[in-house]
């Protein structure tokens, strides 16, 4: 799992035992980012992983052994360029020529990719350099890149930690990053029947967050270490909903076609991303939550 705000739903069932009531023995492993959780997860090390659109998008050129069971989160504010103002940046244009960090294979790379394209700067006059997904703020606050895309509580974190030195390059909401739940297939030991177990109980999370925001919030806070304050300064950007839609789809296969372009992954056709969804666990839960063109 992803200690990030995009969790919250996963974080939340796990601290308040609702995947052992669901008779789930689950053994949670923690990671900073949604990519080294799916990393795991086609490793062998793990049978379900949270992560965020970008990484299962550079995963389905070359792998098909695992299966999106339901998108938890959505976002279109999480994402922000943070920089630092000795850098004399001001506005988007001004990160022509600069260092720009990234935390490669993730919707953070793909954002800053697009908030480029945006704002009409060119990629190649931007160096874009790869931040540690341990501490992806470092790099900013000893001033190894002049600007960096970051996510969640990074964003907070960085803006700490710079103080006056920090500031989020403003810009409209353009981006949206889904946060979903993956699998291994039944064939390696994950059945529809335990994939179900443990959608109910991130579905009882849902709930929670949606008519207990507040107690929601204060369980994510202790479960990500991070103060309930600088939680909330994002939480506002956040819809949790358990659901599988065509707009996911459309997401991955423009994804997919920023991959080819960039050459981050091998040249050939954009994947079949509806063979990797695998929806008959939350048609069960609840079929209305299913919005699939097949």
């Amino acid at each position: 799992m992803a200690d990030i705000p995009y969790s919250a739903p996963v974080l939340i069932a796990e601290a308040e035992g609702y995947f052992a009531a669901e008779g789930l023995d689950l053994q949670v492993k923690h990671y900073p980012v949604g990519r080294i959780c799916l990393e795991r997860l086609l490793a062998g090390e793990a049978h379900f992983a949270t992560v965020a659109d970008t990484p299962i998008t550079l995963a389905g050129f070359t792998r098909r052994d695992f299966g999106i069971l339901a998108t938890t989160t959505l976002s279109g504010r999480e994402n922000q360029v943070v920089v630092r103002t000795d850098r004399s940046i001001r506005q988007p244009a001004d990160l022509q020529g600069k260092r720009l960090g990234v935390i490669p294979g993730t919707s953070g790379h793909y954002f800053a990719d697009t908030f480029l394209l945006f704002h009409g700067v060119k990629i190649d006059k931007v160096t874009e350099q790869p931040l540690d997904p341990k501490d992806p703020v470092g790099a900013l606050v000893r001033g190894e890149v002049d600007a960096a895309s970051l996510f969640g509580t990074y964003v907070t974190d960085a803006l700490n930690r710079l103080g006056p030195q920090g500031r989020v390059l403003p810009g409209p909401a353009f981006f949206s990053v889904t946060f979903n739940i993956v699998s291994r297939p039944a064939s390696q030991g994950v059945s529809d029947d335990d994939a179900m177990k443990l959608l109910r109980a991130v579905q009882r999370a849902t709930v929670l967050l949606q008519r207990e925001p507040e107690r929601a919030r204060a369980i994510v806070a202790k479960a990500l270490k991070v103060s309930v304050e600088d939680l909330a300064k994002t939480w506002s950007g956040f819809e949790f909903r358990l659901h599988l839609s065509q707009a996911l789809i459309t997401t991955l296969e423009a994804e997919a076609r920023w991959a080819l372009r960039r050459r981050l992954v091998p040249a050939g056709e954009v994947p079949d991303y509806l063979d990797l969804v695998r929806p008959e666990p939350l048609k069960k839960l609840d079929a209305r939550a299913v919005n699939l063109i097949k």
